[in-house]
């Protein structure tokens, strides 16, 4: 709610839930955006906030004729496999496995997967086989939704540039999400990259499927800072990590912190003192370098863009701290080279 309070935010809640289910757990919370079922179903953030939200979705669906073929194709493993049933949503047709026998639904899984695309090729759908850490299923959805899709039109729904965004997400489902928001993050630093005459970056990792995201240029400012965030140390689209979801909770307070002492007036270490951590000395000189306003109080529309600006010249050659450590983000592929010895997190793998 307290970052939402802030009209500089614009903030999204994507779900896999149906929209009745997320509408009622935080659909009356004003100038909050909703997004249910991976991004088919869209409630645009509202400061007036009535009974029932108001809903549009994502993609047309003219046709619907695929789903009983899919429901019986279906119902035929249902009735083979002990444990397994099937779900079925606005959006979705789901075949679920997780209480079967592990490997047997797995093998069933695989088969189902092979047989719906056999005969459902010719329907505007996607096919998809996820969650085998928890037990699994096989989901056919309408072609072209997902969270990735659903992040890109909600930034050129934007009335102003995005200078600062932050995604975070825990699911094999939020990676389309991680991996087209990495790469407008990529786009924007290449370009200012260009602009300087540096060189362009590294190519980005070989697991992250590349999407045009061009269109989205036009929506973003020059100077973006772009964070990408999965939670769970494990193979992701996602730049940087956290640990669990207190550390989640934690950020968000930071931030929302941050927001509400727009109304009076901060610093750019706020978030470092959201920490209750020591000032370092190069901290001490960032804030003694911070534009003041006629009342001796910090300028209150200083942009997360703008700090991490102010980071980087108030501070030494060779000793700059990246605006992720302020966020207290770790990167994945620092702590996959620092922690090589030690056992593999139990969290899933790749949204």
């Amino acid at each position: 709610k307290g970052l939402c309070q802030d009209k500089r935010n614009t903030v999204f809640v994507v779900s896999g839930k149906e929209r009745h289910s997320i509408a009622h757990t935080l659909g009356d919370i004003s100038n909050l955006g909703l997004s249910a079922e991976h991004g088919m179903f869209i409630s645009w953030p509202t400061s007036r906030i009535t009974h029932k939200r108001r809903w549009e979705t994502l993609v047309s669906e003219t046709d619907r004729t695929w789903r009983s073929l899919a429901v019986t194709i279906m119902e035929v493993y249902t009735s083979r496999t002990h444990g397994s049933y099937i779900e079925e949503t606005e959006m979705k047709v789901l075949w679920q496995y997780r209480d079967a026998d592990t490997e047997f639904g797995s093998l069933q899984a695989k088969e189902l997967e092979d047989h719906l695309a056999k005969y459902l090729r010719s329907f505007p759908v996607d096919i998809l086989h996820g969650g085998m850490k928890e037990g699994g299923y096989v989901e056919v959805r309408p072609k072209g939704v997902n969270k990735g899709v659903l992040a890109m039109k909600v930034l050129k729904r934007m009335q102003e540039l995005a200078d600062f965004c932050l995604v975070l997400g825990d699911d094999h489902c939020d990676e389309p999400m991680l991996s087209v928001m990495r790469q407008i993050g990529r786009r924007v630093i290449d370009n200012r990259r260009v602009q300087n005459g540096e060189d362009p970056l590294p190519d980005m990792p070989a697991t992250i499927q590349l999407v045009d995201v061009s269109s989205c240029d036009n929506s973003v400012s020059p100077e973006m800072e772009t964070f990408t965030v999965t939670v769970g140390k494990k193979p992701s689209a996602a730049a940087n990590y956290l640990h669990d979801v207190d550390e989640v909770q934690e950020l968000l307070e930071s931030l929302a912190k941050i927001s509400a002492r727009g109304q009076k007036f901060y610093s750019s270490i706020d978030l470092a003192t959201s920490y209750s951590a020591p000032l370092s000395a190069s901290e001490q000189n960032l804030a003694a370098s911070m534009p003041e306003d006629s009342s001796g109080g910090m300028w209150r529309s200083m942009s997360m863009s703008q700090i991490a600006q102010k980071t980087k010249m108030s501070s030494p050659p060779g000793n700059i701290r990246p605006l992720n450590e302020y966020l207290g983000l770790r990167t994945i592929e620092d702590s996959t080279e620092d922690n090589g010895d030690e056992d593999e997190d139990e969290d899933g793998v790749f949204f």
